[in-house]
């Protein structure tokens, strides 16, 4: 939940991601649910002033307190520190919201009668000191904090947590960025998720099933709400487990869309939109960005994001005298000809040319 997405007004997207999130609200309360499971990434920023934290924080609690008036008990953990600030679910947990826990920390809560593994997002720095690190390699890095979560994890499961709950990138998942990256924040393995009979994950915004060893699943739902351009293909939404029968289903939301247009609109309406295309330079200069944008907005586009247009290469014509030891100035009155370019304009451009010159000569 955050303000300031692009959008109509700078309200326009939050009231989007409020709107799906009571949507995800409904339906768990009309399915019976006995427990929701929040796995982090509450907010958009961690750093904003606090006009702003007011609003998005007032938000999410209402979402809570909507599970808590319906008598379903919520864990809710935090996400990645530069989402959500540790003194943000800091206050939500000094409301005492009933049957909703707030968890910043890697503990095991109970809830539901079922015992939660719970191991919130985490950075660098939270699992491998400094003093450690010095000196070592990206890669020994890594495998020290990959192996100190592996002890987290094997811990909890010590304590009788059966199903993990964390916002972490687990080991073989589509993760849809450069694993590279991946290599500077702590991976869950799959041996680590292997140990609980179900892991719920937050983190990556792609839906997505894992199976974990051959024995139990882990669950991706992303964002219930389509944030950007790089969620125009993702169907958004969230899990419903059935642990009675053992079934596990995936919940479509009614999200905003994204469309990417390289031509003339199709559908648009209430969609966000942008439009990229290559044209010849004399298409480019007939087109009229203005009207584009408001035929867009006439056939009901809800936001028009960027119009970006690449101007193809020229085929003018060449004036093979032009060599790399020519003058400046002769170098430009030789293009005017070749590119049948006014008198008035090549006046022009030559004039502005001396100019310059003559203020880099200073």
């Amino acid at each position: 939940m955050g303000l300031g997405y692009p959008g109509p007004t700078p309200q326009s997207r939050f009231d989007d991601i409020v709107r799906t999130m009571r949507w995800c609200q409904q339906e768990i309360i009309e399915q019976d649910c006995d427990l929701v499971l929040f796995a982090g990434d509450a907010f958009k920023d961690s750093k904003v002033m606090l006009d702003r934290a007011a609003v998005e924080i007032d938000a999410f609690t209402s979402w809570l307190r909507g599970f808590s008036a319906a008598g379903i008990p919520v864990v809710a953990i935090s996400g990645t520190p530069s989402h959500d600030a540790i003194s943000a679910y800091g206050l939500i947990e000094q409301m005492n919201i009933p049957l909703v826990q707030v968890v910043t920390r890697p503990r095991v809560v109970e809830a539901a009668g079922l015992k939660i593994a719970c191991v919130p997002g985490l950075n660098r720095s939270q699992i491998a000191t400094a003093e450690e690190c010095k000196g070592l390699s990206a890669q020994e890095i890594h495998k020290i904090m990959t192996d100190k979560l592996t002890d987290v994890c094997y811990g909890l499961k010590a304590q009788g947590g059966e199903i993990l709950l964390s916002h972490l990138t687990l080991a073989g998942c589509d993760a849809g960025f450069d694993e590279l990256v991946m290599q500077h924040e702590p991976i869950l393995t799959q041996e680590a998720a292997g140990q609980f009979k179900l892991s719920c994950l937050g983190h990556i915004h792609r839906p997505q099933i894992i199976g974990v060893n051959g024995k139990s699943r882990a669950y991706y739902c992303g964002s219930p709400e389509r944030l950007t351009f790089n969620d125009e293909a993702i169907t958004p939404g969230f899990w419903i487990h059935d642990s009675a029968i053992g079934i596990s289903r995936f919940i479509e939301t009614p999200a905003r869309e994204f469309l990417t247009l390289s031509a003339n609109p199709t559908d648009v309406r209430d969609k966000i939109v942008r439009f990229r295309a290559e044209m010849s330079e004399a298409d480019f200069k007939a087109f009229d960005r203005q009207a584009f944008e408001k035929k867009l907005y006439d056939e009901g586009a809800f936001y028009v994001a960027e119009i970006k247009i690449d101007v193809s290469a020229s085929d003018r014509a060449r004036d093979e005298s032009v060599k790399e030891g020519i003058g400046t100035l002769e170098a430009v009155k030789k293009w005017c000809l070749a590119n049948e370019i006014s008198e008035v304009v090549s006046d022009i451009l030559i004039n502005h040319t001396t100019k310059i010159l003559e203020e880099v000569t200073l």
